[in-house]
């Protein structure tokens, strides 16, 4: 009886495999990479977020209290008129504006000052907003709300990010309407 001869075993890395292992070492490097950006020591501030965090701090409670206030009001999107709803967005309306000028009171100095006094431009222009739509409401019962644009986006997306940068999620734009 004779023995059969094997063949020599495949070699165990073949230019295949270690092409495929490069690329999944790379992948990984790459994604330590992003987590290190997002979570590590390379993570940059936003561009918005206030040096001093006394302006957010004070400017949640101010923004809290307004909510409240509005809340208390039935909500426009029920009302049994356009006329009425027009009047609920006026009503809240004013209050956001006394709001807009209670944080412009509490507004710092110097360049941090001038972020946060664009800020409340940016909020002014949306209350106007508000108030043409409650305007147009009256006219018409099927208007619509249209936001102001400020460099392709809504005046409401810096608005909120700003709020969302300086830790003051109450000084996002409202969702009453």
């Amino acid at each position: 009886m004779t023995t059969p001869v094997l063949d020599e075993a495949p070699p165990r890395w073949t230019k295949g495999r270690v092409a495929i292992a490069v690329v999944v070492v790379a992948m990984l490097a790459m994604w330590g990479y992003v987590v290190y950006l997002a979570f590590g020591p390379g993570r940059q501030p936003p561009p918005d977020r206030l040096d001093d965090p006394t302006f957010g701090r004070a400017s949640q409670a101010v923004c809290e209290a307004a909510h409240d206030e509005v809340s208390v009001l039935p909500p426009a999107i029920e009302a049994e008129s356009a006329s009425a709803r027009a009047d609920i967005i006026d009503e809240a309306t004013t209050r956001f504006s006394t709001m807009v000028s209670d944080l412009e009171r509490l507004a710092p100095d110097g360049e941090e000052g001038d972020g946060v006094a664009e800020w409340i431009a940016d909020w002014r222009t949306y209350l106007d907003d508000r108030s043409a739509y409650a305007a147009a409401l009256r006219t018409d019962p099927d208007a619509a709300m249209f936001v102001t644009a400020r460099d392709a986006q809504q005046v409401t997306e810096y608005i909120d990010a700003f709020a969302a940068d300086n830790h003051m999620p109450a000084c996002a734009t409202p969702i009453d309407l």
